[in-house]
């Protein structure tokens, strides 16, 4: 009780000095960094904006990859976690010419190294709500299905807490397997779609089964 008392005396010592803010829907109170307080920690990127209809895609983004991280547990070969918003400004700046360009990134990625020293993504997409069955066919899978056919390590990890979202996601993932043929079967052993309950033992399964991140 004492430890609660005291993380909720350090909120509201950072938002009377208005480094933090709190937003609350329901009973559940959120706090996050005003510009301030962005500011004050040396913030590299620009403050971003999540607005109240997109807070719980962001929460469930920092739950999954706080899980991630017990599960890694100091996995000797992780080297990196590599934010959504990251991703977008190294995307941006490969490809400051372009105009029109649509930046498909997945929310974030752990990164291991291999037995010599390439790197080995492993991308995850928390879907909460469905995206159009155009931008699935023409434009998530597609991107995603070509990167796993250039690296043989790397791995998509789609996970949801919709059974509706997750038979929709296994439905494409089927319709590209018909499409690409037994040839590239390999590929989509790469491309996961698990539900929230399954998350956890089959992350620990993946990590423990990995040749490429399994090595001494």
């Amino acid at each position: 009780m004492a430890k609660k008392s005291s993380v909720y005396g350090n909120l509201k010592k950072l938002k009377e000095k208005n480094l933090v803010e709190c937003s609350q829907i329901g009973l559940t109170k959120f706090y996050y960094l005003t510009k301030e307080g962005h500011n004050y920690i040396g913030g590299y990127y620009t403050l971003p904006k999540v607005p109240e209809y997109n807070l719980q895609h962001h929460l469930q983004i920092n739950d999954y990859l706080i899980k991630m991280l017990e599960l890694c547990n100091n996995h000797p070969h992780l080297k990196a976690v590599v934010s959504e918003r990251r991703k977008v400004y190294e995307v941006k700046d490969e490809k400051k010419n372009q105009k029109g360009v649509k930046y498909f990134v997945p929310d974030f990625i752990f990164m291991f190294l291999d037995s010599i020293g390439r790197e080995v993504e492993w991308q995850f997409e928390i879907e909460l709500t469905l995206k159009t069955k155009r931008r699935y066919s023409q434009g998530v899978f597609p991107k995603y299905i070509k990167h796993l056919k250039n690296y043989e390590d790397a791995r998509l990890i789609y996970v949801t807490p919709s059974s509706i979202i997750k038979e929709e996601l296994d439905m494409f993932k089927e319709y590209f397997i018909d499409k690409e043929g037994d040839e590239y079967k390999e590929v989509f052993d790469r491309l996961h779609v698990f539900s929230a309950e399954e998350f956890e033992s089959e992350l620990k399964r993946l990590l423990e089964k990995d040749k490429f991140i399994n090595w001494e």
